[in-house]
This record gives C-alpha cells, structure tokens and sequence, in this order.
C-alpha cells in the first residue's frame, strides 16, 4: 500500500473536482500515515479530501528558444 504524504503549502490536485489548491493541514492516524488532507483553493474555500484523492501538481514548461537540442 502507498504512503501519501504532503507538505504544508505543497501545491495538489484534488482529483475528484481537478481543482488546484494547496496543503494547509493533514490528519494522521496512529501509525503516522497521512488519512486527510485539508485543500484550499484559489478562490478562498478549503476543504479535506480524502489523501487517496489528492495527486501532486506536476507542471509542463515549454523549453526556452534560445537552447539546441541533440538530434540524431
């Protein structure tokens, strides 16, 4: 079984609703695994979501135009 842990202010994707928001608290149960995660979002709600439901933000950035690149 995974272990889902997050920080304090870690940006998340909660992926029941796909809203993007941050980690503001956590709920551990007795053997330290993170249970609840509590999300706020951008404009201004919060609310726990079950860990299980919550993913890592992971952002795409567009290389810069000024690199090369190998090529074959």
């Amino acid at each position: 079984m995974a272990v889902n842990k997050f920080e304090l202010g870690e940006s998340v994707v909660n992926r029941n609703t796909l809203k993007q928001g941050r980690v503001v608290d956590a709920e551990n149960n007795e053997k330290g695994l993170t249970e609840n995660v509590k999300l706020e979002y951008k404009d201004g709600t919060s609310e726990w979501v079950m860990s299980g439901n919550v993913t890592k933000m992971l952002v795409e950035t567009d290389p810069s135009s000024n690199k090369t690149f190998l090529s074959d």
